[in-house]
């Protein structure tokens, strides 16, 4: 599997089902699927297991590729979602996850969205609104070409050929 085909299978198709069904479980996978944008337009890096310091990659994808509402969050988002999520499944203090499933979804629309609250100190983060802009970001990479570069080489292989089935539908 190529990495613009795990994008559209995985990041986008799967992600959607489970913001459905596990709106709490998306927010993790959506942090993860964050980095993994990041490191797909980051070119001076070919390895996929290499990281860069302080959330590099994780940032990057936040300023080049979401709407520029989240650019000013673009610290809190890394260091208080992604990091709270990613390592112990919970996120920080400065952060808010809500659903549609949350009163306050009603009340948020999404020019809004994210909003920070000021007398808790916390951004607010609805999931349906979060993935939204995920998809848009994840197309984003999509379009863009890239030549003798990871995003060219199989990314994904698999010992089951049914689950290499089951992606490529």
């Amino acid at each position: 599997m190529y990495p613009k085909d795990f994008i559209k299978k995985v990041l986008i198709d799967e992600m959607q089902d489970i913001v459905a069904k596990h709106p709490y479980s998306a927010f993790v996978l959506i942090c993860s699927g964050i980095e993994f944008l990041g490191k797909c337009i980051d070119t001076q890096t070919q390895d996929w297991n290499k990281y860069k310091p302080n959330g590099e990659q994780f940032k990057c994808a936040i300023i080049k590729l979401f709407p520029s509402k989240y650019h000013q969050y673009c610290d809190l988002l890394y260091q208080q979602l992604r990091n709270g999520l990613v390592h112990s499944l919970i996120p920080k203090s400065k952060i808010g996850l809500f659903s549609k499933n949350d009163e306050i979804y009603y009340k948020i629309f999404n020019e809004k969205h994210p909003i920070f609250d000021e007398d808790k100190n916390r951004l607010k983060i609805g999931i349906e609104y979060f993935y939204n802009d995920f998809v848009e970001a994840c197309k984003k990479v999509l379009v863009m070409e890239f030549s003798e570069d990871k995003m060219d080489k199989p990314l994904l292989s698999t010992p089951s050929e049914g689950f290499q089935k089951k992606l490529s539908k």
